[in-house]
């Protein structure tokens, strides 16, 4: 399952950083009341399988993208292989309702001759009767062999279904950033690789007790990675903590940071400061006149 990622999987993020880059120092040129924050990645999940068996084959390697439901690994599965095929050509079998449609079809014509032969007295009510007994067997053999059908069809997806069981695919659009197993391998409840979903990013931050109630979801922050100098980014509130820490005295804020492309990298630190209510309020920079000054 998909885990949550928070502050402290910067060893993880850490496995993002870009090749050859430098450590760069944030510059002065950062408010003094910016914060210390985290780039993380939005999502980090541990893919296993749901079921124990031996590793066939590796679909993907460390450091390529995935999507969603995307093949990642595939078990050991001639068996279930074996019996899909098996349950498709019972499912796809048609030869013995077309014989029950055809005895039905023998079947009524020869109730309805007797019933013919029975008004005129040629025949006994005995072989009427009985010919009306054949026509209901033959059309419950029909209903019988239809229901069987439909069995058959409901074991062909318990069938398929067992067999995707032993595909691993990817819960979520990111990168592989580990793999933990092998081909040949055998797993049990152990994960086989880590993908970690890179658009959008999460930026976590811890803010003192003195700003609870000042930060709501949907406020704005500028944001400046420790890979980017002076660069900033834009990022949204998307969580505020309800409560306080009352050991630290701080309280949580996770942000969301688009990342298109997958040019920012996670496991970065960096700086942020969160623009003033006015400014959040008028996004053009432009104070909001008071009632006196439009006078």
């Amino acid at each position: 399952m998909p885990s949550v990622v928070g502050p402290a999987c910067l060893i993880m993020g850490s496995l993002l950083f870009l090749p050859g880059a430098a450590r760069a120092e944030v510059s002065t040129a950062i408010a003094d009341d910016a914060m210390d924050c985290l780039i993380e990645p939005w999502v980090i999940s541990d893919v296993g399988s749901p079921v124990q068996g031996v590793i066939s084959k590796l679909l993907v390697d460390r450091g390529e993208r995935v999507t969603r439901g995307q093949p990642l690994a595939q078990l050991e599965s001639s068996v279930e292989s074996a019996e899909v095929a098996l349950a498709r050509i019972s499912a796809e079998t048609e030869s013995e309702i077309v014989v029950r449609e055809a005895d039905l079809t023998l079947a009524k014509l020869e109730r309805d001759r007797m019933e013919d032969l029975f008004r005129q007295k040629l025949i006994s009510a005995q072989q009427r009767d009985e010919a009306t007994a054949r026509y209901r067997i033959a059309r419950a053999t029909l209903k019988q062999a239809q229901e069987s059908r439909s069995i058959q069809q409901l074991e062909l997806k318990r069938s398929e279904r067992l067999y995707a069981r032993r595909i691993l695919t990817s819960p979520v659009d990111g990168v592989v950033v580990e793999q933990l197993a092998f081909a040949g391998e055998f797993v049990y409840d152990n994960p086989v690789m880590t993908v970690a979903a890179l658009d959008p990013l999460r930026v976590e931050v811890m803010l003192p007790a003195r700003l609870f109630g000042t930060i709501e979801v949907g406020d704005q922050a500028q944001l400046y990675p420790e890979l980017g100098g002076d660069t900033s980014l834009l990022s949204t509130v998307d969580v505020v903590d309800a409560m306080l820490d009352s050991r630290s005295g701080t309280f949580g804020v996770r942000l969301k940071m688009p990342n298109a492309g997958y040019t920012i990298p996670a496991g970065q630190r960096c700086r942020i400061v969160f623009a003033p209510p006015v400014a959040a309020a008028n996004p053009d920079g432009r104070a909001a006149q008071t009632d006196a000054e439009a006078q």
